[in-house]
């Protein structure tokens, strides 16, 4: 196995974040693999600056995940956020962020194993209230020269009062967006391979999986994104679309006391890997 180091841009004092700020998760051989994009809130610059996001890349260095722009451009790399949260009578979207809310990356630092970063997330309102703080542990680990993992650990508290995260599986939870190549007319579509236990219902939403994996046929050949529930997290409902579209969400209530902790892992590896090879690494990235 391989060893890993993070490569971390600098950071003006740490309160202070240049616009923009990218800050890269690499393999022991230099090769990125993911990396955490933000930038200091400007209102007139809104979409560019409202949220942080990861970009993912392949071991062979060819970027996985859209940036900002194409179909849907509230959906980057990988992404949180609910589209319906209330809190003492107020309603925000957290997912599109459209009246004005905004995602702001206050704290950033490598983890102490030295695997990944550690960022702490303000949800506020348009107003500047903070209604959730977040924070988003994100460590890479080698499991050969064609595959890694990311482990994502989410933990979502409340600024103050009580905050509902609710929506729908399409607009809420931690989610994928794959290249916006895919949703060019005439272009190959994504695929997905889903446990035996997986079942379906409209519009393309899933419950009853520990994983799902997306099979991109990318045009030098194809990636397999796996990504893998922690059986501590909440049941989650799943949504995916041809396009690159897919992970789930959860709804909760979160306190002060009380946060919602999120344990995800996506396994990236070269090839149109299979559903046995799928339910190998998952239980191997996070046993039940």
């Amino acid at each position: 196995m391989r060893f890993l180091s993070l490569l971390v841009l600098p950071l003006a004092a740490c309160t202070s974040l240049p616009k923009p700020a990218v800050d890269s998760l690499a393999l022991a051989n230099g090769r990125v693999v993911a990396q955490l994009v933000h930038a200091t809130y400007d209102v007139k610059d809104h979409a560019a600056t409202c949220k942080p996001f990861h970009r993912v890349f392949a071991t062979d260095g060819r970027q996985l995940t859209k940036d900002l722009g194409g179909l849907f451009d509230h959906h980057r790399g990988i992404f949180v956020g609910w589209n319906h949260v209330t809190c003492e009578g107020r309603s925000f979207d957290f997912w599109h962020c459209r009246k004005g809310e905004t995602q702001r990356v206050v704290r950033l630092a490598a983890t102490s194993d030295g695997k990944g970063h550690d960022a702490h997330i303000e949800w506020l309102a348009d107003d500047g209230a903070a209604i959730v703080r977040e924070q988003r542990t994100v460590t890479v680990h080698a499991l050969d020269d064609e595959t890694f993992r990311l482990d994502v650990l989410c933990s979502l508290q409340a600024a103050a009062a009580a905050v509902v995260l609710g929506g729908d599986p399409q607009h809420a939870g931690c989610q994928f967006r794959a290249l916006q190549a895919f949703t060019e007319e005439g272009a190959p579509k994504v695929t997905y391979l889903r446990p035996p236990s997986a079942q379906g219902g409209k519009d393309d939403v899933w419950t009853h999986c520990a994983w799902i994996a997306a099979v991109l046929p990318m045009p030098q050949g194809a990636v397999t994104v796996l990504r893998v529930e922690a059986a501590t997290n909440p049941s989650a409902t799943w949504s995916t679309r041809p396009y690159g579209r897919f992970g789930a969400m959860s709804k909760a209530t979160l306190t002060a006391a009380a946060p919602l902790q999120l344990r995800i892992a996506y396994v990236v590896s070269l090839g149109a890997r299979d559903a046995a090879w799928c339910e190998r690494l998952a239980a191997a990235a996070l046993p039940r």
